[in-house]
């Protein structure tokens, strides 16, 4: 029986590598320059188990949930490929699809509780804003009052700083006009003692002249009258005398 040199081909799924060369005639009777190797199409199976574990590893962590679907949506995917009739590695395709729909709950699951972690984070803000729009009213309530407060110590503090240089001040005045009126009335006085004097000196003075004069009016109307006296004095003697004379 001859012998089959020819080369087989690959068939899907399949891939060849180099063999050896060899000069002689094999065991079996088959001599070849390549050497045919057979793969079995599980590619899609390990991808799927890998994306699975790692979907649910990503889904452990919720904050990771969209992530984890990806993962777990992939390797739904490329399970069902995996486990398509003639391709070797179902177990492992099959392992991938429960992976992924475990990763796609978990993704899931980490969703809601992302959801629910943002309300309750709003709820909780909301809270917290009103517990510290309420401190803050307090705050600036009491910050108001010790404000008042302070100013109301401020206001009278200065009125008594005030009072007390409104007092010193008066007190000062009041020493710097009694010292000013000292000096005032002692030169007034000093003044009013030296008119005084000019006016007794001048008075005298005039006295002496109106005395002079009133002496020397007083003697002409004297000596006038005195004069005139004598005439009536002569006429009542003649008027006696023809009286007497008559009878």
């Amino acid at each position: 029986m001859a012998k089959d040199r020819s080369v087989e081909q690959p068939q899907e799924g399949e891939w060849t590598l180099p063999a050896p060369k060899v000069d002689e005639t094999s065991e079996n009777g088959v001599t070849g320059r390549d050497l045919l190797i057979r793969q079995p199409g599980s590619s899609f199976a390990v991808a799927s188990l890998t994306l699975g574990i790692c979907g649910v590893g990503f889904g452990l962590l919720p904050i990771l949930f969209p992530v984890a679907a990806i993962f777990g949506l992939l390797a739904l995917v490329y399970g069902l490929i995996g486990r398509r009739p003639g391709r070797d590695g179902r177990r492992l395709a099959t392992t991938g699809i429960i992976l992924g729909v475990l990763s796609l709950v978990v993704a899931v699951a980490g969703g809601l509780l992302v959801l629910r972690t943002v309300d309750w984070a709003r709820s909780e803000f909301a809270d917290l804003e009103k517990e510290v729009d309420k401190l803050v009213d307090e705050v600036e309530d009491k910050i108001r009052e010790q404000v008042e407060n302070i100013e109301e110590e401020i206001r009278t503090e200065i009125d008594s700083i005030v009072g007390s240089v409104e007092a010193r001040v008066v007190s000062s005045v009041e020493k710097e006009v009694d010292g000013v009126a000292g000096q005032v009335k002692a030169e007034v006085e000093d003044q009013v003692a030296t008119i005084t004097d000019e006016v007794k000196s001048q008075v005298a003075t005039v006295t002496d002249e109106v005395k002079s004069q009133v002496e020397s009016v007083t003697g002409d109307i004297t000596a006038e009258l005195q004069t005139h006296f004598d005439e009536f004095r002569l006429e009542i003697e003649d008027l006696r005398g023809r009286v007497d004379a008559l009878r």
